[in-house]
């Protein structure tokens, strides 16, 4: 009994770390602008003006809300797409050097991302990608190698006896991918829109270092705006900053049962 309460209130203090953050950033984003750094946490007297500010004196801002909605969804379908498909294949379809392939591409995460901007910057060069939103999807897709593993052991815990049957039914290998395992992937689908999602609506680095445009920008990008060089409106900052947080976290809490789940049953399968 002792150690079950002592284990929750590990709990607890943790929850509380991790979550006060969040909460004092709301809190900043209702007080008025003389009082950012008043004592105490509740706003007084609690305001919106810091999200009417956002709006209307940043002509850009809801552009830039657009843009990151855009690349994220277009980032999210791509990563879902390729990564099922792929890793069905790893799954189910023997092929020469497949082992081999699969380890390649799982040794390709241990290299740092940033190795790779030199030589993509300089490959997007080339093709005329740069200052573009086509320049962007190498940096977004950095989670599909990760994805393509997790679906792949997900899906080797599939019975093979379902796509037996449906090979006497006279099915081929894509009429059984589409009717008989995408309807049973739903937990590692929701995994791979909440890593995909996170991925690419808060990644602030290779935007910067592939766009130039502020028409282009992505919302991280744009929060970086709201810094004065004499002077920080850390309230106005705040209220914008919960613009890029609150959709993170609709996400995840949409998806979380079966992300748990997709985590829980992709564990390693022979």
């Amino acid at each position: 009994m002792m150690r079950r309460g002592f284990f929750y209130v590990v709990l607890v203090t943790m929850t509380l770390v991790s979550v006060f953050p969040f909460i004092f950033s709301i809190f900043m984003s209702f007080r008025p602008a003389d009082q950012a750094f008043a004592p105490g946490i509740l706003p007084d007297p609690a305001t919106a003006q810091n999200y009417a500010d956002v709006v209307l004196t940043t002509p850009l801002f809801l552009r830039w809300v657009l843009n990151s909605v855009v690349i994220a969804v277009v980032s999210v379908v791509l990563v879902m797409a390729l990564a099922l498909m792929g890793g069905f294949a790893f799954a189910r379809i023997p092929f020469w050097g497949r082992n081999a392939l699969l380890m390649m591409m799982l040794g390709s995460m241990m290299i740092p991302g940033q190795v790779l901007w030199i030589p993509n910057y300089a490959t997007l060069a080339k093709i005329g990608w740069v200052n573009s939103w086509w320049g962007l999807v190498p940096g977004f897709t950095g989670t599909l190698t990760s994805g393509i593993f997790l679906v792949s052991q997900f899906m080797k815990g599939l019975p093979i006896e379902l796509e037996e049957a449906a090979l006497l039914d006279g099915l081929g290998r894509f009429g059984t991918f589409r009717h008989i395992i995408l309807p049973l992937t739903g937990p590692v689908a929701a995994s791979l829109v909440i890593t995909s999602f996170m991925a690419s609506w808060n990644s602030f680095a290779w935007p910067v270092i592939v766009l130039n445009s502020p028409e282009l920008f992505t919302l991280p990008i744009g929060l970086n705006f709201f810094k004065g060089v004499y002077e920080t409106r850390w309230t106005l900052i705040m209220a914008a900053s919960m613009f890029n947080t609150v959709p993170v976290l609709a996400v995840f809490v949409a998806f979380q049962r079966y992300f748990i789940k997709g985590v829980a049953t992709s564990g390693m399968k022979d």
